[in-house]
C-alpha cells in the first residue's frame, strides 16, 4: 500500500474510531446518571463492619488522608473480603469508586501514587480489587485489597462504593466517619 493511500485509510479509521469511544464513554456516563440508571439496592454499612456482599464477608478496614499537593489529597483505602463463594467472585469485575458529601466520585488511580509506596510499602503491594486478588485465595481466608485516590483537599464524609456487576445486583457502601 503506498504512503499516502496509508495516510487517508488511518485518518478515515480515525474519524469512525474517535467518535465512538466519546459514545461509549458517554453511554457509560448517561447509564450510570440518574437519568437510565436502574434502581440498584445499596447496602449501606459503616467502616469496620463485615458485610456479606457478592460471594464474600467484606470488610473496610482503613482510610488514611495522605497529603499530595495544596489542593489535593491522596485517600489510601483499605479493605479486605473473605471468599465465601470463589465462582460468584470470579463471575464479575470489581468497580471501585470514592464518593464524597457532594456526590462527587472518584476513580482509582491507575497505579500506585509515590507517597503511597513511601510511607506505606507493605500496603502498597496489595491487590488491587478483581478477579486476580480473589485467584489464589482460599474459602475464608481473607484477602487484603487497597486502592488509592486523589481527591479535593475539601472532599469530607467519604464513602467508598463497590460494586460487581455480573455478580450482585447490589452496591456496597461503606460510610467512613472519620474524613
Amino acid at each position: 500500500m503506498s504512503e499516502k493511500r496509508t495516510f487517508w485509510t488511518c485518518l478515515l479509521a480515525l474519524m469512525v474510531v474517535l467518535p465512538l469511544a466519546f459514545v461509549v464513554r458517554a453511554w457509560e456516563s448517561l447509564r450510570e446518571s440518574r437519568w437510565l440508571s436502574t434502581a440498584k439496592a445499596e447496602i449501606v454499612v459503616e467502616g469496620g463492619v463485615k458485610q456479606a456482599f457478592a460471594g464474600g464477608q467484606w470488610k473496610l478496614l482503613d482510610m488514611r488522608r495522605l497529603p499530595r499537593t495544596d489542593d489535593a489529597r491522596v485517600i489510601l483505602a483499605e479493605f479486605e473480603a473473605s471468599p465465601t463463594d470463589r465462582a460468584v467472585l470470579s463471575q464479575g469485575a470489581c468497580l471501585v469508586r470514592l464518593i464524597d458529601d457532594k456526590g462527587r466520585r472518584f476513580e482509582p488511580v491507575s497505579l500506585t501514587e509515590p507517597i503511597v509506596r513511601k510511607m506505606y510499602p507493605d500496603v502498597a503491594e496489595w491487590p488491587r480489587c478483581g478477579g486476580t486478588a480473589f485467584s489464589d485465595a482460599k474459602d475464608g481466608a481473607a484477602v487484603r485489597m487497597a486502592e488509592s485516590f486523589i481527591v479535593p483537599a475539601e472532599a469530607r464524609d467519604l464513602s467508598l462504593r463497590i460494586e460487581f456487576p455480573g455478580a450482585s445486583a447490589e452496591t456496597l457502601i461503606f460510610k467512613w466517619t472519620r474524613s
